[in-house]
């Protein structure tokens, strides 16, 4: 592996931490900029990259360092009600990133791999939040999934504008 990836690769690593830490207290879900940072991380690497970035994220946090959101850590984090959005950033990050390989890097393919790894990222953690709550389906999106369509939209559009130009920039590094 080159240096200026493995230089890419801890320099997203350290954006995935700073943006978890950049939090919209909700009740019940904080509202970070993590989803923003697992979907760019994905839009720019390889899958192999990706899930080595978002996976050392999620082991270091269960191990304890305060990565996770409002500076917490630990396993009590991933084995509680908001386990299931940690543990959705992998397959957001691994199916977006596997789209991509497959689609290309350009605006559409971009676009629809985001929503579709967002989209799947957010019904996980709906998933484990309406189990860990003994909720119904109904109760727990309108905790856990609709509040934050929205913002997703709205990270996703920011994801629009700053990955393209991103994915130039590094482009032009590599050659």
């Amino acid at each position: 592996m080159k240096v200026r990836t493995i230089s890419r690769d801890a320099i997203l690593f350290a954006l995935l931490i700073i943006a978890s830490q950049i939090s919209l207290p909700l009740p019940g879900i904080p509202l970070t900029l993590q989803t923003f940072m697992i979907g760019l991380i994905a839009t720019l690497v390889p899958v192999p990259e990706t899930l080595v970035i978002i996976a050392s994220y999620l082991v270091l946090g269960t191990l304890g360092l305060p990565v996770f959101s409002n500076f917490t850590g630990g396993l009590s984090i991933l084995l509680s009600p908001l386990g299931g959005f940690l543990i959705g950033f992998l397959v957001y990050g691994i199916v977006t990133s596997g789209l991509l390989s497959w689609w290309g890097q350009t605006t559409w393919p971009i676009l629809l791999a985001n929503l579709i790894g967002a989209l799947l990222q957010l019904l996980i953690g709906t998933w484990w939040f309406k189990l860990w709550n003994h909720l119904s389906w109904f109760h727990a999106s309108a905790v856990a999934f609709w509040p934050f369509v929205l913002p997703g939209l709205i990270k996703l559009g920011l994801l629009m504008l700053v990955a393209p130009r991103l994915l130039r920039a590094l482009n032009h590094l590599n050659h």
